[in-house]
């Protein structure tokens, strides 16, 4: 028999919210401000808010991604690729200025950000149980404005703890990350249950540690090499999941069905 379950940690993104294609208009009224900020602040011609979002936030994305991608453990550091964006427009900002700049997109992008139907009352049946909940997200923008836009949607009330990769320095599945989200929520591995959508990170990750995983493909579909303890195809089949879990071995939970593990 497994021990029981204590606490839940999530992923953020693909497991909680899903995202639109990038959101020009509303990133245009933000570079919008950003034109306005720089105009107020630096002493020549600003470029105007379109060619700010190509030369600035689609290279701050695509340099994002490209890290990512390389597999380096290491989370970036945001505000220096900003500033090299910024720079390569002959635009030197003091880093105050860069945070604002940083902030200004963010809440451009607030309005492409969807929680999920079911996620609200997930949490509130899982917080019923009295289990813990923590969030732990790979995200390169600072704590600071990735908590509010947690508060933004109305979900940082259900969280005992939240962890971010650019607060503790690494990503998923670096398992510091992970220790980091365990010691908020004030349980040990083996009694905590994580969620998402990403086997690497959600799932083989957690489980080198001694916690059990549940793969979510609501918005995301990665294959499962028969690593999960579950899975599920949206989130409103957790707390069900979690109670089979926490009382019984080790499963390995589909769509109406579920297969007993050897």
């Amino acid at each position: 028999m497994s021990p029981p379950i204590d606490a839940v940690l999530l992923d953020y993104g693909h497991t909680l919210i899903h995202f639109d294609e990038r959101p020009h208009s509303a990133l245009l009224g933000a570079y919008e401000k950003v034109n306005r900020l720089l105009a107020d602040a630096v002493e020549r011609e600003v470029p105007a808010a379109q060619v700010l979002i190509e030369r600035v936030s689609q290279v701050v994305d695509d340099e994002i991604q490209r890290d990512y991608a390389a597999g380096r453990p290491e989370e970036v550091e945001i505000a220096a690729i900003y500033d090299a964006a910024l720079r390569a427009l002959g635009l030197e900002l003091e880093p105050d200025l860069i945070e604002r700049v940083m902030e200004l997109e963010q809440e451009g992008w607030l309005n492409s950000v969807h929680v999920g139907p079911d996620v609200l009352d997930t949490l509130r049946i899982l917080r019923e149980r009295g289990l813990r909940l923590g969030l732990v997200s790979n995200a390169a923008y600072r704590p600071r404005l990735m908590t509010q836009q947690l508060a933004a949607l109305g979900l940082l009330p259900a969280f005992d703890g939240v962890t971010f990769s650019s607060e503790v320095g690494v990503r998923k599945p670096h398992p510091a990350i992970y220790l980091d989200a365990l010691r908020k929520v004030g349980v040990e591995a083996e009694r905590s249950l994580f969620v998402g959508d990403r086997v690497r990170e959600d799932i083989l990750g957690p489980q080198r540690l001694g916690m059990r995983a549940v793969l979510t493909r609501e918005w995301r579909q990665e294959d499962d090499p028969d690593a999960a303890d579950a899975v599920i195809q949206r989130l409103g089949e957790l707390p069900a999941v979690v109670a089979r879990l926490a009382t019984g071995p080790r499963v390995a939970d589909t769509y109406n069905e579920v297969t007993s593990r050897e």
